[in-house]
């Protein structure tokens, strides 16, 4: 029973912060978790032989493959803190992804997005509205930030899972 929730905790652990990263090109308006194209890209990462079906064997090796990554310090075991650090790097890896995919939708270089530019982001086209939040018709990278951190845990900033 330990070796499974070791197991449930890296595998999530790893792929939450994938799937938020993911998320601005997913259409069906979630947040986080697998949906739609998420869970189709890690159906195939772990579909070695890509026969369509997940064998025991692949799903062991991925999961090998990803406890590794997650073993900070490299001594077979797992600890809170490097869950936490490999979570903040994969969150950071994310950030820096839509940041540039921010700043190639401006196509007009003004710092912002207007509804028309927000379009080629389907999650920021569907939530516009909430994300504008001084109401100007357009959103700044800023906006989109305070939007997802109350989202994610009301108006705080996070650490590595301690509140700043």
């Amino acid at each position: 029973m330990k070796k499974l929730t070791i197991f449930l905790t890296a595998f999530f652990t790893f792929m939450m912060p994938a799937a938020q990263a993911g998320q601005a090109k997913n259409d069906d308006g979630h947040h986080g978790g697998m949906h739609g194209n998420m869970a189709d890209k890690m159906f195939k990462e772990i579909d070695a032989d890509a026969n369509g079906e997940v064998s025991k064997a692949e799903f062991e090796v991925f999961h090998a493959t990803h406890f590794k990554m997650l073993d900070g310090n490299g001594d077979g075991k797992l600890t809170k803190d490097e869950m936490a650090a490999h979570h903040n790097k994969m969150r950071e890896k994310g950030r820096a992804k839509f940041g540039e995919r921010f700043k190639e939708s401006d196509t007009n270089k003004d710092g912002s997005l207007s509804r028309d530019e927000a379009k080629v982001m389907p999650i920021l086209s569907k939530h516009f509205n909430e994300i504008d939040s001084n109401k100007n018709g357009l959103i700044t990278s800023e906006e989109v930030q305070v939007t997802m951190d109350k989202m994610h845990g009301g108006d705080k900033k996070h650490d590595g899972g301690k509140v700043k």
